[in-house]
C-alpha cells in the first residue's frame, strides 16, 4: 500500500511523554494509526488513550483478575475509583485544576495532558462517560446473555473510544482556540459500526490469549456460545490441545455478525472523506485494512486455519498496513 507521507517522529514533551509510555505499552493498531496524525493531534490522542488505559487496566488487569472473594470485597472500592476517574474527566474538560490530585486514578501528568487537549476542544466528554458505563457493567459482572447485550457493551467499550479517533481525524488545531471539528454528525455515528466490526475481529484474533484468563474476561455472549454448541471451558480445552477445528462454527457465527456491521461502517466512515485530507484518509484506510485483512484470513480457509497460522498472519497484516513508527 502506498502512502503520501511517513509518520512523524514527534518530540512530545511533558506531560505527553508520560501518556505515550502508557499508550504505547501494547503497541495497538489504534496507537500506530494515531501516530500518523499531526503532532497536536498525536498529543490529544495520547492524553485520551492514556486516560482510558489507566481506568481500563484498573478494572480488567486488576479487579477482574482477582479471585471471587476478593472481587466481592473490592467491588465498591473499584466503583468509587471509577466515579473519581469520571469526575477528573469532567473537570479536565472544564479546564479546571485536578479535583482529586491525591486520590484520583489519573496522575498529574495524564490529567494535565487531558486538560490541555480535551479542555481546549469542542469534543464532549461523552466517549469517556460511555466507557465508564461499560466498565460499571464489567465491575458489576452483569451477564452478557444476548447479542443485544454485547452490542450495548461495545458502544461504550470500543465504539466510544474509537469515536475520539474519528474526531481527531477531522479536527483542526489553532493555537488560539484549540481543537475544532467540522463534522455535522457526532463522531460516534461514523465510528460505531466499524468499531464493532473491528472489535469482533479483535476478539477472534486474541481468543488464544484471552482464554488463558478467567471466563469473565471472554466477551462472547451466551447466545453465540449456545448457537455454536460450545462452552468457555471447551474453547479453553480446544485451544490448549490445538483442536482448532472445534472452533470453526464459533468463528463462523461471529464473523457473520462482524460483516453485518462492516457494510454500514464502511458507508458511514466513507462519509468522512469530504472533510479529510489525503493523509488522514490514508490513515483511516490503513487502520481498517488491518482488520479487514484479518477478517478475510478468518473467512478464506476457516477460523481453524487462521488459528494455526495466527502469529504469522498478525505480523504480516499489522506491519504491512501500520508499521511500528519506532522501527522506521
Amino acid at each position: 500500500m502506498s502512502t503520501p507521507h511517513q509518520p512523524e517522529q514527534v518530540i512530545l514533551g511533558a506531560p505527553f511523554d508520560a501518556c505515550n509510555a502508557l499508550a504505547s505499552a501494547k503497541n495497538a493498531n489504534l496507537y500506530r494509526a494515531a501516530m500518523r496524525l499531526s503532532p497536536e493531534r498525536q498529543r490529544f490522542f495520547l492524553a485520551s488513550y492514556a486516560s482510558m488505559r489507566v481506568i481500563d487496566d484498573i478494572v480488567d488487569d486488576g479487579f477482574l483478575e482477582l479471585p471471587d472473594t476478593e472481587r466481592q470485597l473490592d467491588r465498591e472500592n473499584v466503583l468509587a475509583t471509577l466515579d473519581n476517574w469520571q469526575a477528573q474527566i469532567v473537570a479536565s474538560k472544564a479546564d479546571k485544576p485536578n479535583p482529586l490530585p491525591e486520590t484520583g486514578p489519573l496522575d498529574e501528568n495524564v490529567y494535565d495532558a487531558l486538560r490541555q487537549t480535551l479542555g481546549r476542544s469542542d469534543l464532549a466528554t461523552d466517549p469517556w462517560i460511555e466507557l465508564a458505563d461499560a466498565l460499571r457493567r464489567d465491575i458489576a459482572e452483569d451477564p452478557m446473555d444476548e447479542w443485544d447485550d454485547f452490542i450495548s457493551y461495545c458502544e461504550g467499550a470500543t465504539a466510544a473510544p474509537a469515536s475520539i479517533f474519528v474526531y481527531l481525524l477531522s479536527a483542526r488545531y489553532d493555537e488560539a482556540i484549540g481543537y475544532t471539528s467540522p463534522l455535522t454528525n457526532a463522531p460516534l455515528y461514523h465510528a460505531r459500526d466499524m468499531a464493532i466490526f473491528c472489535y469482533i475481529i479483535h476478539i477472534l484474533r486474541d481468543l488464544p490469549e484471552d482464554i488463558k484468563g478467567p471466563d469473565r474476561l471472554v466477551t462472547i455472549p451466551s447466545e453465540v456460545l449456545i448457537a455454536a454448541d460450545i462452552t468457555i471451558g471447551e474453547i479453553r480445552n480446544a485451544i490448549g490441545q490445538g483442536r482448532y477445528s472445534d472452533l470453526d462454527l464459533l468463528g463462523s457465527i461471529l464473523m457473520e455478525h462482524a460483516w453485518e456491521h462492516f457494510e454500514t461502517g464502511q458507508a458511514r466512515s466513507g462519509e468522512l472523506l469530504s472533510v479529510l485530507d489525503a493523509d488522514e484518509a490514508d490513515t483511516l484506510s490503513r487502520l481498517f485494512t488491518v482488520y479487514i485483512e484479518l477478517g478475510g484470513a478468518m473467512m478464506e480457509n476457516g477460523y481453524a486455519a487462521f488459528l494455526s497460522d495466527r502469529d504469522e498472519i498478525m505480523q504480516i497484516t499489522a506491519q504491512s498496513s501500520l508499521p511500528d513508527v519506532n522501527e522506521q
